[in-house]
């Protein structure tokens, strides 16, 4: 197993609707990678644009049992929803308060091509919330709060974490000086950077 490259905000496969990923095409060992590379940063959710592979595969944990969904689709939800705090690896140093329905669906396939569909609730349904929004372009600060935003500094006193609020534009502008300054690729530099 390798450790992938997870991509950061402004990158644009981040952006992009994931295409479904077919079942001749399935490959166990970047399955296996993108369960590793999960684990390895820290992660309880992992998908595969963040990985710079425009499928639509994910990788989850409930901190008890991992999962892994191909082709999910949220079919069904309850009616009431709960605000938590969320942070995603594509966007480090970062966390805001969603709102994510409380109980879901999930109808996909597992890694053999078999279907199957899944109830949760808690934890896990708010993680397939968040992975799903990856698969079709869309980010957690895309249903932040309003004005819940924050960055995550270390306490100078040794004393924890310090939440400073900050502007979607601060966010963004941060990305895009100290991610893309040096990591341009062939496609970035061919076409402009465009932060949404």
């Amino acid at each position: 197993m390798k450790l992938l490259d997870i991509i950061t905000y402004g990158h644009p496969t981040l952006r992009m609707k994931a295409a479904d990923y077919h079942r001749d095409e399935i490959n166990h060992n970047f399955i296996d990678d993108l369960l590793n590379t999960m684990y390895e940063k820290d992660g309880i959710g992992l998908a595969a644009p963040q990985v710079d592979v425009s499928r639509q595969v994910l990788a989850a944990t409930d901190l008890q049992n991992e999962y892994i969904l191909i082709n999910p689709k949220i079919i069904a939800h309850s009616e009431s929803s709960t605000v938590d705090i969320e942070g995603c690896l594509s966007i480090p140093g970062f966390q805001a308060n969603v709102s994510r329905y409380d109980k879901i669906v999930v109808k996909a396939q597992d890694p053999e091509g078999k279907n199957f569909e899944i109830t949760t609730r808690g934890l896990l349904a708010r993680v397939l919330q968040h992975e799903i929004d990856h698969l079709n372009g869309i980010l957690y600060i895309d249903r932040a709060e309003p004005g819940s935003v924050v960055r995550l500094t270390d306490d100078p006193n040794n004393e924890g974490t310090i939440h400073k609020p900050v502007l979607l534009k601060e966010l963004q502008s941060h990305f895009k000086e100290r991610y893309h300054s040096e990591r341009q690729t062939d496609f970035q530099r061919r076409t402009p950077l465009e932060i949404v």
